[in-house]
């Protein structure tokens, strides 16, 4: 509900936002990658989960310091733990890709005075923060074909003695990050970006917890869900439950990051940050 009620409020603010186009706005592209941080991949910028991505987004400038737009995003996310080193990943055998669509709102501080609608602009560090809403939905690969995991529920989801809700595939994030931004003409800007989401969930891999008891999971979810939750080698002769399969101590995260393009829409621009030119200047 409350990722609905978001989604509703991004898209007044587009109209809103589309209405003061005159005043110092930006219309803009992004090129770049994806990536993500959970129980499969241990960090944000390792180089075998790079996916490529890209957005479009709509900003506006307050001032020559602070600036707020509305962007959505598309990417994918996946991790193999054949891959890894881990002895531990490479007996669980797991593997998993999501594409990621993003809707933002997010805020922009310039370090240095900056628009690109601003003659006197050259170039400025700047930092971001924002909220998002994001829809994912893992996958696995069984053969040729890649199952949608969530409606499995590979690690009891659903069944009564484990407790465990299936969870939802549309949620909240929390954007940060920042880069640095280039004037390029009169018209043209482009940014070198990085933003980290902070997600709520721990399963954007499908991995968090522990292993359901086969016998369990058989009945409640098929055959399929036992195949697809436990791909280590002897998992045809385990039918214990409770075996560490995931952390649930740490959440998920995900990022995109590359660069933007943008045009100003209007020469026209607003110069009122009047505490930070002296400072800045």
């Amino acid at each position: 509900m409350m990722a609905k009620r978001l989604t509703i409020f991004l898209i007044y603010l587009a109209l809103s936002l589309a209405h003061s186009y005159g005043q110092s706005s930006e219309a803009g592209i992004m090129l770049g990658f994806s990536s993500y941080k959970g129980d499969i991949i241990h960090s944000l910028f390792d180089s075998k989960g790079f996916k490529p991505a890209a957005g479009i987004l709509f900003k506006r400038s307050i001032n020559n310091h602070w600036s707020h737009r509305l962007g959505l995003s598309y990417g994918t996310i996946a991790g193999n733990d054949f891959d890894s080193d881990d002895p531990f990943q490479l007996y669980r055998n797991l593997s998993f890709r999501s594409r990621i669509l993003e809707g933002s709102w997010i805020w922009e501080f310039n370090f240095f005075q900056y628009q690109t609608a601003n003659p006197a602009s050259t170039w400025t560090p700047y930092l971001l923060a924002g909220i998002a809403v994001y829809r994912f939905n893992p996958k696995a690969p069984l053969g040729d074909d890649w199952i949608e995991l969530q409606p499995l529920g590979t690690e009891g989801q659903g069944i009564n003695s484990y407790n465990r809700k299936k969870y939802r595939r549309i949620q909240l994030a929390i954007p940060f990050g920042g880069g640095i931004k280039f004037k390029l003409s009169d018209r043209f800007g482009m940014t070198i970006e990085a933003g980290a989401r902070r997600t709520f969930t721990d399963y954007l891999d499908d991995i968090s917890t522990t292993y359901p008891k086969k016998d369990l999971l058989l009945s409640t979810s098929g055959p399929l869900a036992v195949a697809l939750s436990d791909r280590s080698p002897d998992q045809l002769n385990d039918n214990n439950n409770d075996r560490q399969r995931g952390d649930a101590a740490h959440k998920d995260w995900y990022m995109f990051a590359g660069i933007q393009l943008s045009y100003t829409l209007s020469k026209k621009y607003n110069d009122s940050c009047k505490p930070f030119k002296q400072k800045f200047r």
